[in-house]
């Protein structure tokens, strides 16, 4: 399968790590309705297969990519960073026409009439 999303070092290790505490099957990218501007990235552990995902590997590590979420997330970036707060997964989205300020939800150029130009609660 062509590669699909780009995963840097930081977020591989963060990735393998997760994987191997939870005992599963790999880690699952998916895109969701909601969030201020109407699309929400949602990262889940994958502890039952769907046979409708895409699946990529990365250095040993499966990542598991809903077949719906592939038009949002083609040649998107995941990197890991940390803060003072803990880390957490960030996107890099080229197929992003906007985002929320805090980079959890975004809008496409498919769905540009629905996004929202407030900011949500978290931004705030």
């Amino acid at each position: 399968m062509e590669k699909l999303i780009n995963i840097t070092e930081k977020a591989l290790d963060f990735i393998k790590k997760s994987v191997e505490e939870e005992k599963c099957f790999g880690y699952r990218v998916n895109i969701v309705s909601g969030g201020c501007q109407g699309m929400v990235y949602e990262l889940s552990f994958v502890k039952e297969i769907d046979p409708s995902d895409l699946v990529m590997q990365e250095d040993g590590v499966d990542i598991y990519i809903s077949a719906s979420a592939v038009i949002f997330i083609s040649g998107m970036t995941m990197d890991y960073v940390s803060g003072p707060m803990g880390g957490n997964i960030v996107f890099e989205n080229p197929n992003a026409r906007s985002r929320c300020g805090c980079g959890k939800s975004f809008c496409s150029d498919d769905q540009q009439s629905a996004c929202n130009s407030g900011a949500c609660s978290s931004c705030r």
